[in-house]
């Protein structure tokens, strides 16, 4: 029921709060930009469709992307104390995976976030437009993997590594912009993410023990 998931919500909540607040006062090092970036998660990341809603009022997509780098680089702060290239990448690639079926998931509630107001890039897109944009922010998965390994800031070997990855994206244009299967392209990219999260996972545990 709705009061059951307001409940939940309270509850989840509250967990997070609680989660947060470990996070910094366990950590062995706190610099001012971690802790200032898990301070704006705590508090922006339940204002997105409570509070403040966030999610209402434009960008929606940055800020699906957003939550995904402050789950990543802060605490990387606090555990390291520093922000590294390697750092920023994947934390960059880990934001994009939410956002990246997020857009299918917009794109599937056009007609419902229009009645209420929500102006998502597939309402205010054409329909060849937000097709456009959902392409480019797949290709942009794979150029950021490529050109972080042309930097150097990743080993050459990164980009095969993360082929998977890649692959998935393929098929989820393609099934879900091409074909028009957005729900089941919404479940690719899904996927997508849990597969690049296992991949970047190895990729670091080996680099981890050649270096």
């Amino acid at each position: 029921t709705e009061a059951d998931a307001l409940r939940f919500a309270r509850a989840a909540l509250a967990a997070g709060v609680l989660c947060w607040t470990a996070a910094l006062a366990l950590a062995p090092h706190r610099p001012l930009w971690a802790v200032l970036g898990v301070a704006a998660a705590g508090l922006l990341v339940p204002q997105y469709s409570w509070g403040l809603r966030l999610g209402y009022h434009g960008l929606q997509e940055v800020f699906l992307a957003a939550v995904g780098w402050a789950f990543v680089l802060p605490l990387y702060g606090l555990l390291t104390g520093r922000a590294t290239a390697l750092a920023a990448v994947e934390a960059f690639l880990f934001g994009l995976g939410p956002l990246l079926f997020g857009v299918y998931s917009n794109t599937n509630d056009i007609a419902g976030d229009r009645a209420v107001g929500r102006p998502t890039a597939a309402c205010l897109l054409s329909r060849r437009g937000n097709a456009v944009f959902i392409g480019a922010l797949s290709a942009l998965e794979t150029a950021v993997i490529v050109t972080a390994a042309v930097l150097g800031i990743v080993p050459w070997w990164f980009p095969p590594a993360l082929l998977p990855v890649t692959a998935a994206r393929i098929a989820q244009f393609t099934v879900g912009m091409v074909r028009g299967d957005i729900l089941r392209g919404r479940l690719i990219g899904i996927r997508a993410h849990r597969v690049l999260v296992v991949a970047l996972v190895a990729a670091n545990a080996l680099y981890a023990a050649t270096t």
